[in-house]
């Protein structure tokens, strides 16, 4: 009797870990950067079993500046991606029919900085200067502010230093606020000494980090989609709340990766995404406004970056929705 019932037992465990690994669902998700604080939540949620315990079994791939998550997702090499909401319109443009399921990063980190001993203490003030600037979408934003204004100024490329701003051969760059502004401020700058532009004050709010998945994926897998946004938040949130497990974790990510990192920038960056994060009028964690997405998507076409309208409802599907 012992000898069945031990083999009914392990039969009945057999069959209920089948039935459990049967109900997950296999997720692929690609950031579109290194592992670094800004990607926090996601570590969490992994780590911490939040996906699993919803039913996810999700692989974290590596990001960095050879892996596009817009490429990876429209080649369907990832289900899910994170991306910038002025990078994904251009991919739509394309016609590629990719939606935002969920909107983290609320306020454009990216800004402009000038040293207040050059002279340059308002926009104006920027007029026949010079202004290092990254490609790609890192210009959009300034191109559309210095046209707002009818400022002239003269471009040099950006590197991955702020050498030509510490050497005076610029008089304004561009910074993260979580990353590059950080770095100048820990190179000697004190804060008082710089004037600080940031987009958001000039109406030109680009929110950053989204969610996305293909709109095909997300018709046949709505649910699925849904959980993993709201499993992603509740790592946010338990990030949020114990920052220096986070942060342990975080570094453990890039050393893995092989990654030189210091555990004083990375709490810069997690402590900066808190506060990105939080929406301003009082929407929920995690959705993108309306009024934002009108704003890129003017912004996009009078720069010809993109050629079609682009309808919010078509593009944006919103976390807290009914599956």
């Amino acid at each position: 009797m012992k000898k069945v019932f031990i083999i009914l037992s392990l039969s009945f465990f057999t069959l209920t870990l089948f039935s459990q690994q049967k109900n997950e669902t296999s997720l692929r998700f690609l950031p579109h950067w290194i592992p670094q604080a800004q990607f926090a939540g996601f570590i969490i949620a992994y780590e911490k079993g939040i996906y699993k315990k919803n039913g996810l079994n999700v692989e974290l791939i590596t990001g960095g500046p050879n892996r596009s998550s817009l490429d990876w997702l429209k080649e369907k090499k990832t289900d899910i991606c994170l991306a910038w909401l002025s990078s994904a319109l251009q991919v739509r443009d394309k016609n590629v029919k990719l939606i935002n399921i969920g909107q983290l990063i609320q306020r454009s980190a990216l800004m402009l900085v000038a040293k207040k001993g050059n002279g340059i203490h308002s926009i104006k003030d920027m007029n026949g200067k010079k202004v290092a600037m990254w490609q790609k979408d890192f210009r959009i934003q300034p191109l559309a502010l210095f046209k707002k204004f009818n400022l002239k100024v003269e471009i040099f490329p950006l590197s991955e230093t702020q050498n030509i701003f510490n050497r005076d051969v610029v008089d304004v760059t561009s910074v993260m606020l979580y990353n590059e502004y950080h770095l100048l401020k820990n190179s000697g700058y004190d804060e008082k000494d710089l004037t600080i532009f940031r987009f958001q004050d000039y109406d030109l709010n680009f929110p950053e980090d989204g969610i996305y998945v293909l709109e095909d994926f997300f018709n046949k897998n709505e649910k699925v989609c849904k959980t993993f946004v709201a499993a992603t938040l509740e790592g946010w949130k338990y990030a949020f709340s114990h920052e220096e497990e986070t942060l342990q974790l975080v570094m453990k990510y890039l050393t893995k990766a092989k990654y030189a990192a210091n555990e004083m920038h990375q709490r810069w960056m997690f402590r900066q995404m808190n506060k990105l994060f939080q929406p301003s009028d009082g929407e929920k964690i995690g959705e993108l406004r309306e009024k934002d997405f009108q704003n890129v998507v003017k912004t996009l076409k009078e720069s010809g970056y993109i050629k079609q309208n682009i309808s919010f409802k078509d593009f944006y599907r919103s976390p807290y929705g009914s599956p």
